[in-house]
Formats: C-alpha cells, sequence, structure tokens
C-alpha cells in the first residue's frame, strides 16, 4: 500500500504540469495544406487505415513507440506544427503525441487532428472552423 502511495505522489506533478495537446479541425488543416503551411503530418493509423484514408506526404508510424522515436528525432529541429492524426483523434493521438513530445518535439508546436480521420474522411462539420486568429476573441 505504501509502494502504491508513493507511485501516485510521484506522478501527481506529472499529471498536473502536462498541459493537454490542442486540436485542430480538418478543415482548418486542409486550409493550412492548400496556403503550403510548413508542417508535418504524423499519422499514426494502423497499415490498412491509412491507405483507405490520408494526408499526403503524412509520415505514417502506426502507433509504434521506436518509429515514433525515430520520427521525433527528426521532427525536434524542423519548423512548423506538428499535426498527430489517428482513426478517431483519441488517447491513440494523445499517446503519439506524448511520445513525440519526449522525443524532443516541443509540446507548443503539437496538434491533434480533432476527430481524426474518421472526420475527415466524412468532412464532418464541426463548430471550430473559424480561424485561428478569430477563435476565443468573441467574434
Amino acid at each position: 500500500m505504501k509502494k502504491v502511495f508513493l507511485l501516485i505522489l510521484a506522478l501527481i506533478p506529472c499529471l498536473a504540469f502536462a498541459a493537454p495537446i490542442p486540436v485542430v479541425c480538418h478543415n482548418e488543416l486542409s486550409s493550412w495544406i492548400k496556403a503550403h503551411k510548413t508542417l508535418s503530418i504524423v499519422d499514426v493509423q494502423d497499415a490498412g487505415e491509412f491507405r483507405e484514408h490520408n494526408y499526403e506526404g503524412s509520415l505514417a508510424t502506426g502507433n509504434d513507440p521506436a518509429r515514433l522515436k525515430k520520427v521525433a528525432h527528426r521532427l525536434a529541429t524542423s519548423k512548423g506544427k506538428v499535426i498527430v492524426v489517428s482513426t478517431n483523434g483519441g488517447a491513440d493521438a494523445q499517446k503519439a503525441s506524448e511520445l513525440l513530445v519526449l522525443g524532443g518535439v516541443p509540446r507548443s508546436r503539437i496538434l491533434i487532428l480533432e476527430g481524426g480521420m474518421e472526420a475527415a474522411a466524412k468532412n464532418a462539420a464541426c463548430d471550430c472552423c473559424q480561424p485561428a486568429a478569430l477563435q476565443g476573441d468573441g467574434k
């Protein structure tokens, strides 16, 4: 019991200071791609889902920690945003994002594709499609 308490106590700072990775909607990502903004897309879908739907130029890593570590090493010194794409934008994207951070990619450069490729493939409507410059200013 004492070991469990110490483990929880040790993890509290990690949980308290780890900021959640922000999201970007597929419409905004598409506009960035069309505008040729500097960005890297890390796709953690499994191979079959990647073949079915992906963004051109994506780095297909699956959710393989070793491959993510290699990609993180390359992206750590690159410029632009790093977009993590998964099937549904869930826990697998969050886990991959954290592995990229541990591999040296600044947390401030990482975004997760909201709703993942499921939302993007369906071109699902989302309520976050206003430009980033307008978000949070009441417009």
